[in-house]
């Protein structure tokens, strides 16, 4: 794996199967979001019945005739549990199970299992041990739909479990629009400071988004705050990183480009965060129009919605090395 491009950040997200009612679904609520229908867009399945079968038809075909991109990681996401470890699904917009992701990765070498486990379930151990034994890439936590303190005291064992592994936590960081609720008090729980145990416990964590705000609306407190752990991190050795998915909205780029020489290249790792709609807008650091031009004309005919991510990702200007990263951080998961 070493050496290769990864795309970190593809979501995957679908009905119940009556075939395997344990494995994924969705909530009424989460169908009421806008992410809802332009997902059924993206994957052509808004005028016909979305099922799980045609999500994960079009998600590898996605990956599997990229060009620029060799894996991608799909992203399961846990469910709602109380500190005690009751589940919560009436509290659960959005349930990617891991075994499904586990053995869709099995089927298919340009899949990568990113497998996501509440730290608050009681069983959390053993499903971090079967995560592990199927080679979860990391673990993914999005904790104002999860419910999820990362600052909470009961996560510090799950912490211990993922430096002793290696294993990379993906934690989504920053306003969150897609996948409710959307309540400000969930919201808090998506602050970077929040992150401090994890990096003190030596968790590898990589934070989504690179905490960027998404609207103009949005403030920058979250960036603010990753800023900080940024110029923390060196003296405490910690193994912070964030990763650029989503970053081609029109306001993320602005701010991508306002921010530039703030940003640790060293510390960013290669995403798309599709099927959530892409922006096509990207800003690009050459001032030469005729690179504009051609980036734009580039990329403006690409079918592939992995390779189109990636040939803008570049245009910004980001290091090579950002786009490889990912493969030298899976590399060091201990089995």
């Amino acid at each position: 794996m070493s050496g290769e491009v990864i795309d970190v950040h593809i979501h995957f997200g679908a009905p119940s199967d009556p075939n395997d009612p344990n494995g994924c679904y969705w909530s009424k609520e989460f169908e009421k979001t806008i992410t809802y229908f332009a997902m059924r867009l993206v994957t052509k399945t808004l005028f016909t019945k979305v099922t799980i079968e045609k999500v994960k038809e079009h998600l590898l075909k996605a990956i599997g005739t990229s060009k620029k991109v060799q894996k991608g990681v799909f992203l399961g996401l846990d469910q709602v549990y109380d500190t005690d470890g009751t589940l919560r699904k009436d509290l659960t917009s959005l349930y990617v199970a891991n075994n499904y992701l586990a053995n869709l990765a099995k089927e298919n070498s340009r899949v990568l299992f990113g497998a996501s486990v509440n730290p608050y379930r009681k069983d959390w151990e053993k499903e971090l041990d079967y995560c592990l034994a199927n080679e979860a890439v990391l673990c993914k936590w999005l904790p104002s739909a999860q419910n999820i303190d990362p600052s909470h005291v009961e996560c510090i064992p799950f912490y211990k479990k993922l430096a002793h592994h290696n294993l990379p936590l993906l934690c989504h960081c920053g306003p969150e629009y897609s996948i409710p609720p959307f309540d400000d008090q969930r919201q808090k729980l998506n602050h970077p400071l929040l992150l401090r145990n994890a990096l003190d416990e030596g968790v590898t964590v990589v934070v989504a988004h690179l905490a960027l705000p998404l609207f103009i609306t949005d403030n920058k407190d979250y960036l603010n705050e990753l800023f900080q752990l940024f110029k923390e991190a060196p003296g405490k050795n910690w193994k912070l990183y964030a990763d650029i998915s989503a970053m081609l909205f029109p306001n993320r780029s602005f701010v991508l480009q306002d921010e530039w020489n703030n940003i640790p290249q060293d510390r960013l790792i290669m995403g798309s965060d599709y099927p959530i709609p892409m922006s096509d807008f990207s800003i690009t650091n050459s001032s030469n129009i005729i690179t504009r031009i051609k980036l734009f004309f580039k990329t403006l005919f690409m079918s592939n919605p992995i390779d189109k991510n990636y040939e803008l990702l570049k245009g910004i200007g980001f290091d090579n090395s950002v786009f490889t990263r990912a493969s030298e951080l899976f590399a060091n998961i201990i089995r």
